[in-house]
């Protein structure tokens, strides 16, 4: 019983979480790489610049319907910044490592956040995870699959228009509570990969994980 009280609890916390990344734009902790393309940074200097013309707005709420589009696209390309790129078929994930949170009661949650781009269909693309029997997207170990315990897919699909991008969010932790699944654990001795198998592409990405008790 316990148990099922504290993954409903991470379970509103990671829903609040993502209904309020998808309203408000959030910034991002710069981790440096190299090789940034010109064409981004350019990109982002410009949109700066618009955002501080949408102060001129004549109230308030003009100003936010101004600034919303734009600190959208700048939260988009600073991930783009300090993530790596996997192109799967048609679709580029951007993925920019993750940490794992252990709780005093040894539950091990992880939020797997990453941004989809269509960058290679003329169509519509979609990306599928719906229940723990239907998902294309899995944590493996080498030994164990980890099956996922909630995510943001609505109706357990993401469609992406050509060039359209968005961040997609998957909870990996305790089990669902039926089925032969078991919860989510982590080694830091052990390598994890991201196991994707849509129909337009198959891969193995590794997530590097790090404790957030070891930072």
């Amino acid at each position: 019983m316990k148990k099922i009280y504290i993954f409903f609890i991470i379970f509103v916390s990671f829903a609040v979480i993502v209904f309020v990344n998808s309203y408000i734009p959030r910034s991002y902790d710069m981790i440096e790489q190299q090789n940034i393309p010109t064409d981004l940074e350019k990109r982002l200097d410009v949109l700066n610049t618009d955002l501080i013309s949408c102060k001129d707005q004549r109230n308030p709420g003009l100003v936010a319907e101004c600034e919303y589009p734009i600190k959208s696209e700048i939260k988009t390309l600073e991930f783009k910044q300090k993530s790596q790129a996997f192109v799967v078929g048609p679709i580029t994930y951007y993925y920019a490592g993750g940490e794992v949170d252990i709780s005093e009661q040894e539950i091990v949650v992880f939020n797997l956040r990453m941004l989809a781009e269509n960058t290679g269909s003329s169509d519509a693309v979609l990306l599928h995870c719906g229940g723990a029997a239907s998902c294309n997207y899995h944590i493996w170990d080498g030994k164990t699959t980890y099956i996922h315990s909630s995510h943001d897919f609505t109706s357990g699909n993401v469609g992406l228009n050509p060039g359209q991008a968005r961040f997609i969010n998957i909870l990996f932790g305790p089990a669902q509570g039926y089925g032969n699944y078991v919860d989510f654990k982590y080694d830091p001795s052990k390598e994890y990969f991201l196991k994707i198998d849509e129909p337009f592409g198959s891969a193995q990405i590794p997530l590097e994980l790090v404790s957030k008790t070891n930072n």
